[in-house]
């Protein structure tokens, strides 16, 4: 099955030298110069990941993030400038920063592509659906749905749900999120699952009472009824 990588960028030397790299692992990579041409070329369902330069002006994409959450985003950052707007550790689902080891994106787009295929091929176990209180969590349709509406939740943040879906009430660190969440080589610091823990929170509690639990000093847990700051109820 081919899985397409869209390399958002400006820079042609980055793209062939990217095209390059993902082809020798059978992915097959496409360019975007502008907001437009991602538009156009995301509506592939075979698109999962976007690569993006963040030399280029990437904060239109936050609305492209909003329509395709199935879709990865990975930051190709530079280390003599700050990350513009959309490309910042708290956007994307990977961050690499230049010079950056191929090995870690070609990793991360692997357990992508294995997703991917098993989701095809509807190859899942019981925990296709994952349900806790009034959470309903697909695997195969990749859709979170809370009192029957739908919530928007990034790539990164949907696996970060399903890690806590799969392991109800019990308490996981932030080390044990970052290493069934992101890849294996990925520096990821602990303040990064807060912010995407804080993402998660938010957009559940608009649809309900707060459900995630926080331990102070260990992590994070589901739990049916929480404090207006993530404590358990007494």
């Amino acid at each position: 099955m081919e899985f397409r990588i869209l390399i958002y960028s400006q820079d042609a030397q980055l793209f062939l030298l990217l095209q390059h790299v993902l082809a020798t692992e059978g992915f097959v990579a496409s360019l975007a110069v502008a907001v437009n041409d991602t538009l156009k070329l995301v509506s592939n369902d075979r698109v999962r990941a976007i690569v993006v330069d963040s030399s280029t002006n990437c904060s239109d994409l936050h609305s492209l993030r909003a329509k395709h959450p199935q879709v990865s985003f990975i930051v190709l950052s530079n280390q003599s400038e700050a990350p513009k707007e959309f490309c910042s550790v708290a956007d994307a689902d990977l961050v690499l920063t230049r010079p950056f080891n191929p090995s870690v994106l070609i990793h991360f787009l692997r357990r992508l592509r294995v997703e991917a295929v098993v989701t095809k091929q509807g190859i899942r176990s019981v925990e296709t659906v994952l349900r806790f209180a009034d959470l309903e969590m697909n695997a195969t349709t990749v859709t979170v749905r809370r009192s029957g509406h739908d919530v928007p939740l990034t790539a990164l943040q949907f696996r970060l749900l399903r890690h806590l879906l799969q392991n109800p009430e019990i308490v996981q660190s932030r080390e044990a999120l970052i290493t069934a969440c992101w890849p294996r080589d990925a520096e990821v610091e602990p303040r990064t699952v807060d912010i995407h823990m804080g993402h998660i929170r938010r957009a559940l509690k608009k649809l309900g009472p707060d459900l995630i639990r926080t331990v102070r000093s260990h992590g994070y847990a589901l739990a049916a009824e929480t404090s207006s700051d993530g404590s358990p109820l007494a």
